[in-house]
């Protein structure tokens, strides 16, 4: 996926330690996108970033597995990393100057969790009306609650899949869980098993729905 981000600091640091050298020889995995005649080396964090919106868009492709390659001239675009590879954002040496920027990642993806819990809570509760009116109406409103019920049930399970991802991200980049822990107000153990679970069950969820449908029928 190409992406038209330009930044005024891309050209200024074009040759910094932000852009790192694709190497493509044996074993070094397909060829580096070539933009204005030259060959695009990896881009990682930018201290200097302000905005830090082609950081986001580093920090992002990393998520989803893939590097973020930068031309001088400001233009991104997107590569699979190579099997095996865990791409790193960080420039060598510079892990503790990016614990905020990757903490308020973090927070961002918890909020949104607290967000959807609440989204799906509120689903529950119009389980109440269920059994009002004649066995037709029962039927129409228990599909439209079941309908709602598990779009809420799927947008809490992305919400807790980004959080996870983005716990990885920060610990493989050498944020504490301990820190972590305390922006998100979760149990260490808690941020422990989110970055161990390689799905998260939403088994909570599921019976309280069940719960809600057996009082309601």
């Amino acid at each position: 996926m190409k992406q038209q981000l330009h930044h005024r600091s891309t050209v200024e640091t074009a040759e910094s330690s932000s852009l790192r050298a694709v190497r493509n020889g044996p074993g070094a995995g397909p060829a580096a996108p070539v933009h204005c005649g030259r060959p695009m080396p990896v881009r990682t964090l930018e201290f200097t970033e302000v905005e830090d919106r082609v950081n986001h868009a580093v920090a992002q492709a990393a998520v989803d597995g893939r590097w973020m390659h930068a031309c001088a001239c400001g233009f991104l675009q997107e590569t699979p990393a190579p099997e095996g590879t865990v791409p790193s954002i960080v420039p060598d040496g510079e892990a503790m100057l990016f614990r905020p920027f990757f903490t308020r990642r973090v927070l961002a993806a918890a909020g949104r969790v607290e967000t959807a819990e609440w989204a799906f809570d509120q689903a529950l509760a119009d389980a109440g009306p269920l059994a009002a009116g004649d066995a037709e109406e029962q039927e129409q409103r228990l599909c439209a609650f079941e309908s709602g019920l598990e779009a809420e049930r799927w947008r809490l399970d992305q919400a807790v899949e980004t959080l996870r991802d983005e716990l990885r991200l920060a610990v493989r980049h050498g944020v504490p869980i301990t820190l972590l822990a305390r922006e998100t107000g979760l149990e260490e153990a808690d941020v422990v098993d989110l970055l161990h679970l390689g799905d998260v069950p939403a088994e909570p969820s599921a019976d309280a729905a069940d719960r809600a449908l057996a009082e309601a029928c």
